[in-house]
């Protein structure tokens, strides 16, 4: 990004974005809204490149509560009863039971919700839609998060503008696809905008996940969503913010500089 108004004070580090690094937004249920998204920092340029592969899975999740003398056990959660499409992804996960599978959790609690421990999968039934959970007799609630196949999702880079903003799509797909695809594999794996260009996150510009989708997506410390988005990150000085902002959202929109 040569003539960007900053002076560069390091040479540019390789990392990747991960699902901790975001903040939960305000999701719409049914309409595209913000899920999560994550602010570029004050003093550091991060720059997306096109063409460079990315893991993404993302968890739904469901909550129901149980009745006043229902024994310990066996609790039967229908996802698909409720609206929801549960995925099973390519990812290998032990067989059930299984606390820690990576297209389904489960948690309980006995304090109406306040606090959650995690709880044993005993049973998926994939075709159904249902799990079955490990349930402690003093659980009053039970929430199961799950690979989610409903609605469709965009990864998009925000500059806000007042009342307004403009963004430009990194990528964007049905949640089916996505989830059932082997991101492992180089040749089907996603991969980031149009091969050869560059997106740059400067300070105060927002990645933005945004999701259309029945489910809830929540990023919370339970929901173990799978994320992991390249990215080159450079320390900088801000020579111009002003320039800075408006080259950044031209090469965003695909022209040159």
């Amino acid at each position: 990004m040569t003539g960007m108004p900053f002076q560069a004070l390091a040479t540019a580090a390789r990392l990747s974005l991960t699902a901790d690094r975001l903040k939960p937004a305000q999701q719409v249920l049914g309409l595209q809204s913000a899920v999560a998204y994550f602010d570029g920092p004050l003093g550091h340029l991060l720059l997306f490149r096109g063409g460079e592969n990315f893991r993404f899975y993302l968890k739904g999740r469901h909550e129901v509560g149980v009745a006043g003398g229902t024994a310990a056990g066996a609790f039967v959660v229908d996802l698909a009863a409720a609206g929801h499409a549960l995925i099973r992804s390519p990812r290998p996960g032990a067989a059930f039971p299984n606390s820690y599978h990576p297209d389904v959790l489960a948690y309980t609690s006995a304090d109406g919700g306040t606090t959650w421990l995690s709880a044993p999968v005993a049973a998926v039934d994939w075709a159904a839609g249902t799990v079955t959970v490990d349930r402690p007799g003093n659980a009053t609630r039970v929430a199961v998060y799950f690979t989610t196949g409903d609605g469709e999702f965009e990864l998009r880079i925000v500059r806000p503008l007042g009342s307004d903003v403009a963004s430009a799509k990194l990528f964007g797909g049905a949640l089916r696809s996505i989830h059932e695809t082997d991101q492992t594999n180089a040749r089907s794996a996603p991969t980031f905008g149009s091969e050869g260009r560059e997106y740059p996150l400067p300070p105060q510009f927002r990645l933005e996940l945004a999701v259309r989708s029945r489910t809830p997506i929540v990023f919370d410390r339970y929901a173990q969503h799978e994320l992991s988005l390249p990215v080159f990150d450079t320390p900088i000085r801000v020579l111009d913010a002003a320039q800075l902002n408006a080259q950044a959202e031209l090469k965003l929109r695909g022209g040159t500089l």
